[in-house]
């Protein structure tokens, strides 16, 4: 009895080890790349395409968000409150992208 005790035991424990509770966000994830980008950028022309590609992201993001909020002023005719409902997500969308946005031209600016 005790065998199968500890055999569960130890399976629950290899299970949770073996999962997914150590992830990361997608926001974190995307924030220790950056980091790793920036510091791992040694000569000129490293430097050069670390700041390309830091730049295109930033104004990928920032078109992105002039969309969302485009769309959070169009009505799209039905009830009031899952239009209104549907124009804050579009807006919190919005924001959250311009936040990342302005963390990597953070970023941009520290190279």
């Amino acid at each position: 009895m005790k065998i199968n005790k500890l055999t569960s035991l130890l399976l629950v424990v290899g299970f949770l080890a073996g999962s997914s509770v150590f992830a990361v966000s997608q926001d974190t994830e995307d924030r220790l790349l950056e980091q790793a980008l920036v510091s791992a950028a040694v000569t000129k022309e490293q430097k050069v395409a670390v700041a390309t590609y830091l730049k295109a992201i930033a104004q990928q993001k920032t078109e992105r968000a002039e969309e969302l909020r485009a769309l959070a002023k169009r009505s799209t005719g039905g009830k009031f409150l899952a239009s209104n409902a549907q124009s804050e997500k579009f807006l919190r969308q919005a924001k959250a992208l311009e936040a990342e946005a302005a963390r990597t031209q953070e970023f941009l600016n520290n190279l």
